[in-house]
């Protein structure tokens, strides 16, 4: 937390205690003693006896109704006063809590609306680029090793892919990349699906690969091939 956003708070706290205060102070009636401290110091009780009640009917007798009118607006005053008061000091809080509202949203940090946007593949251009590299793909099968032939025709697709503007996810492995590029170019999904789990065999297992291995991946080259030009005749 900053400096001023300390001092934000502790006034803040303090205003709030201040308020507290006011308003125990409002709605509690004076103790005996402090009225007493009004007047004096704090005298003894006693009990009076006869003759000092009958003196002091004598007396109250005697006042005159003024004092008591006099009385009624001292107390009126009184209460006017502390209400004042804690009007006042509800104000102050209230001032206190905005000015804090108001420090602590400049200090938020500007919310940033961020799309993840993606560019839409050119599907035209994904077609014929798959048909241009065609002969990329066959010599790439038809290199010595089963297991590197297939890969190497693999990651040509993923290459294919990028040069038309598709963007690999940053959780998405080769498989999904190549899966999802072929798929937005509408072929027909089961030459997909086998040639990619030719390339999962071939890429990640450590038995010898069967021995038509090379030939289900050219025939499924050959099917997405087909369904590319059925599509451009369509």
């Amino acid at each position: 937390m900053s400096a001023s956003r300390r001092r934000t708070v502790i006034v803040s706290v303090a205003a709030l205690g201040v308020a507290f205060l006011l308003v125990l102070a409002a709605t509690t009636e004076p103790s005996g003693v402090v009225a007493d401290m009004r007047t004096g110091s704090p005298t003894e009780q006693t009990q009076p006896d006869a003759e000092q009640l009958a003196d002091s009917g004598e007396r109250a007798d005697e006042a005159p109704p003024k004092s008591n009118r006099v009385n009624d607006i001292g107390e009126w005053l009184h209460e006017l006063l502390w209400f004042t008061v804690l009007v006042l000091g509800l104000c102050v809080t209230a001032a206190a809590l905005r000015a804090l509202a108001l420090r602590l949203t400049r200090e938020l940090p500007e919310k940033q609306l961020v799309l993840d946007l993606e560019p839409l593949p050119d599907v035209a251009a994904g077609r014929e680029a798959l048909r241009r590299d065609l002969e990329k793909y066959d010599a790439a099968l038809a290199g010595f090793d089963v297991r590197n032939a297939i890969v190497a025709c693999w990651v040509l697709l993923e290459e294919t892919a990028a040069q038309v503007g598709v963007t690999r996810r940053p959780a998405e492995t080769s498989t999904e990349f190549v899966v999802r590029f072929l798929h937005t170019l509408d072929v027909d999904p089961r030459p997909v699906a086998a040639l990619s789990a030719l390339y999962q065999e071939a890429r990640f297992s450590t038995h010898d690969l069967p021995g038509d291995s090379r030939a289900r991946a050219e025939l499924a080259l050959r099917a997405i091939d087909a369904d590319l030009d059925r599509s451009a005749a369509t």
